[in-house]
């Protein structure tokens, strides 16, 4: 087996980056997917073992905690392994650090099998998959939203449009932090997003709507999208 501790360089180019000429929280998103897509292939996890199945690995719950969002140029590190399955449940770990060894960014992931026919999770136990875990302190505690979201000050419909869709059918996780940060004050001003807190509740099509409510304090917003009484997406994400 392939070691349980994974790194991938990146180098940030210009279709990278915002307005502020920071890396994009989308595309983090999007290059933590990639690499730890890799990962899961090297380790026989991948969509080799899971494609001919129609399964798929789907994100539940994510947690990042940011020192410093990177810039344009700079090379990355981004390091990545398995912790401990716990009822199907399997976190996964990320640190992002620069060349030089700076820790920019921290990651804790909480990932699930999905059968994509069904549309419903199952155990690695029931296809096989033995899921170790790395020798390796958890970066983070497992991501656990807060008990109480703030009230929301405003409201907004939001329909998922065709590129926000992804080859599962439904909107891509990576794409309801783009929504967020379309509809809130801070990153449009030049603030820099320092914690994010998703959890992922059920998944929404192409057309389909929901319900977007929004509560702020000072630079910590609660965002939650719901379809009729069903719960989609919620996002809590600090801003400096």
């Amino acid at each position: 087996m392939e070691e349980l501790i994974y790194q991938e360089s990146y180098t940030l180019q210009t279709t990278d980056l915002n307005m502020h000429k920071k890396l994009r929280p989308t595309r983090l998103l999007e290059l933590v997917q990639l690499v730890s897509g890799h990962h899961a292939e090297a380790l026989g996890w991948g969509d080799a073992l899971l494609v001919p199945r129609h399964l798929a690995w789907v994100v539940v719950r994510q947690k990042i905690e940011i020192s410093r969002m990177p810039g344009q140029g700079e090379s990355l590190a981004l390091t990545t392994w398995p912790g401990r399955e716990m009822h199907g449940l399997c976190p996964r770990y990320m640190e992002i650090c620069t060349a030089d060894g700076e820790s920019l960014i921290r990651l804790c992931f909480l990932w699930v099998i999905m059968d994509l026919e069904k549309r419903l999770m199952i155990q690695p136990s029931s296809i096989g998959l033995k899921m170790p875990a790395a020798d390796r302190d958890p970066l983070l505690p497992l991501p656990r939203l807060p008990r109480q979201l703030l009230e929301p000050l405003r409201r907004e419909v939001f329909t998922v449009p065709y590129g926000f869709v992804d080859i599962l059918g439904h909107m891509n996780n990576t794409r309801y932090l783009e929504m967020a940060e379309n509809m809130i004050e801070a990153p449009c001003q030049g603030k820099e997003l320092r914690e994010v807190l998703i959890e992922f509740t059920h998944e929404i099509r192409l057309g389909e709507s929901m319900i977007v409510s929004i509560g702020r304090e000072g630079d910590l917003y609660h965002i939650k999208g719901k379809k009729g009484e069903q719960d989609i997406i919620t996002l809590c994400l600090r801003y400096v």
